[in-house]
């Protein structure tokens, strides 16, 4: 975010955005009203063994096991494995950069397809040596072609790790992502469909690998388990400035000073020595809790998002946006519909928006890799990097506003 708004920025004075009703970029899933009820989880005999229950429900595994957060759950899985090399997409979060430099390996990076924001086999295959662990991502909810990822790990002697963070609920051939490869990741982060401040959940898939027992003890650095104060606070006060007309008039006009003084482009493997609550903090009850709320209501959100789904393909067809959203996914555990606009800066779209009342999301700008390297060995990913946009989906979103965003959009898109 900070990189493409501090680019886009650059030629505007003043604040760019008039309007004082804004759609976020994202609302938590997780209400006020849960975040107070959660307080009497105590009164459950133990809600991590419900959550744990309810996991084993929706996946059909027996080993879940809970971790600080999505990065510390992949983090602590790398660390046990012997492997020494870690293949992973050159268009990813950051923070899964981190999550490997933290367990201690060495990183070989593959492209992502085109038109597509995940990498798949086909990139795999060319990186799939013996003795490599494959970390697939299945970006924003839509997933990758893990099926046939799997296969070729087998055939090759590799092992799978499948980031499923931001893809909770997601189906591929009837089957829940995260259960296909030989370990699967949920994260209960922030940004993420079922909210617990954070955590995540591991899915053991192969216990030939990794002991669960061993798996459940392992900690990539000295954690306790604190009460999530700040973070339910911090919670309260997130879900009141996002309501549309606050978030407009006041939370807005900060954020784009922010970018216009934002830093230059930081070395992202710095972050992999911060070991940060993200990594010392342990999954509490309470959030077992959270999450169990909104895991009771998930068809009703699914409900919701296909339909904002909906929305945006039809209003995209036929124009100059392109969904990156493939039709045969399970359109309804996306977590943000990515688009691109052939032909036009993202920099002049985004000043566009913010002139007509949109303030869009971007992500993953940074470079994994050397920068150098994306023109010709990550192409794809050096094109999602610049030119990606991220539209809102969550459930609090109604769907007129959702058709007027991406009505919107046409407009800037084909202005």
């Amino acid at each position: 975010m900070e990189v493409a708004y501090a680019e886009a920025l650059q030629t505007i004075h003043g604040n760019p955005c008039p309007w004082r009703t804004v759609v976020p970029l994202n609302r938590m899933e997780v209400r006020n009203s849960d975040i107070l009820r959660s307080l009497a989880w105590f009164c459950r005999p133990d809600s991590l063994a419900a959550l744990r229950d309810a996991l084993r429900n929706l996946t059909g595994r027996q080993n879940i096991i809970f971790a600080s957060s999505g990065r510390c759950a992949i983090a602590r899985i790398l660390s046990l494995l012997p492997h020494e090399e870690v293949v992973m997409p050159a268009y990813t979060c950051d923070v899964v950069k981190a999550a490997v430099e933290v367990a201690g390996k060495r990183i070989v990076y593959v492209d992502i397809a085109k038109d597509s924001v995940n990498a798949t086999s086909a990139a795999y295959a060319e990186a799939a040596k013996p003795g490599r662990v494959l970390l697939v991502t299945h970006l924003f909810g839509i997933p990758t072609d893990i099926e046939a990822i799997c296969a070729l790990a087998r055939e090759r002697d590799c092992v799978v790790v499948e980031d499923a963070a931001g893809a909770f609920g997601s189906r591929r051939n009837g089957r829940m992502l995260g259960t296909f490869g030989d370990f699967g990741v949920f994260s209960f982060e922030r940004s993420k469909r079922v909210s617990a401040f954070r955590g995540a959940a591991i899915i053991v898939n192969n216990d030939q690998l990794l002991d669960p027992v061993r798996l459940e003890a392992c900690r990539v650095t000295e954690s306790k388990r604190v009460m999530p104060l700040r973070e339910i606070i911090h919670a309260l006060v997130y879900n009141a400035v996002t309501l549309p007309w606050f978030y407009g008039r006041f939370v807005l006009p900060r954020l784009v000073e922010r970018y216009r003084n934002a830093p230059a482009i930081k070395d992202v493997s710095k972050e992999a020595a911060v070991l940060t609550s993200y990594y010392t903090r342990e999954f509490h009850p309470y959030q077992a809790e959270l999450a169990l709320r909104v895991i009771e209501r998930i068809n009703t959100v699914r409900e919701r998002i296909a339909s904002l789904v909906s929305i945006y393909l039809s209003v995209f067809r036929n124009t100059a946006v392109v969904s990156l959203v493939p039709p045969e996914c399970d359109q309804a555990a996306l977590l943000r519909f990515p688009v691109a606009v052939p032909g036009k800066a993202r920099a002049e779209i985004l000043r566009l928006a913010l002139r007509h009342g949109l303030y869009l999301e971007t992500n993953f700008e940074r470079p994994l890799a050397e920068e150098s390297d994306y023109a010709t060995r990550y192409p794809h990913a050096l094109l999602a990097r610049q030119n990606l946009i991220l539209l809102p989906l969550y459930s609090t979103l109604e769907p007129p506003m959702a058709e007027l965003l991406a009505r919107k959009f046409v407009e800037i898109a084909t202005g």
